[in-house]
């Protein structure tokens, strides 16, 4: 009996870490987390060949992550939330009260408060090579909340990728490997 080779493609649900020494952990999900890069490229042509590309030259490069969270934690939110200050009254510490405001100022610098971060998938079996880094993310979390019996409550939060000094804007696999 000849085995065939088993096809390892990988499914399942993931978490995201944001920030490093301690960071928010975004692990209630609705709806998958995607993670998209985008290359623009300019395309060189000559005369003698018309519209066809004799050469390509990468223009520029994306990436983003976007992680519907499902829980309504506005702590959690405040980390992915541009321009926006948190508070807690912890008068009654049974019944916590809290509040996020969130202000509508142009220019915002979301550089500023870029932090890393890490999609880790919770499949079994799950190694640090299946993790997706970007190590200057900048977030925003955008609000969607149906009040009604049939729809979860989820907040889309965009972790967009900024280059880093080196140029790198995001790295598949685990860390810990050193690239010359």
């Amino acid at each position: 009996m000849i085995r065939m080779p088993v096809i390892d493609v990988p499914i399942g649900p993931a978490k995201v870490e944001y920030g490093e020494s301690s960071p928010t952990i975004f692990d209630i999900t609705k709806g998958g987390i995607q993670f998209q890069v985008n290359t623009t490229k300019q395309d060189v042509t000559v005369d003698q060949f018309g519209d066809t590309p004799v050469k390509s030259i990468i223009k520029g490069r994306t990436c983003q992550a976007i992680v519907p969270f499902a829980l309504k934690d506005l702590k959690k939110l405040s980390s992915v939330t541009p321009n926006s200050k948190y508070g807690e009254d912890v008068t009654n510490p049974e019944a916590v009260k809290k509040r996020l405001d969130v202000y509508a100022q142009a220019g915002y610098d979301l550089l500023k408060e870029a932090k890393k971060m890490v999609i880790k998938p919770t499949s079994p079996g799950t190694t640090a090579n299946d993790y997706i880094t970007i190590p200057t993310a900048g977030a925003m979390a955008d609000v969607q909340w149906t009040f009604n019996t049939e729809n979860e409550r989820v907040c889309n939060i965009t972790f967009v990728g900024y280059p880093d000094d080196t140029g790198l804007l995001y790295f598949l696999g685990d860390e810990s490997v050193v690239i010359a």
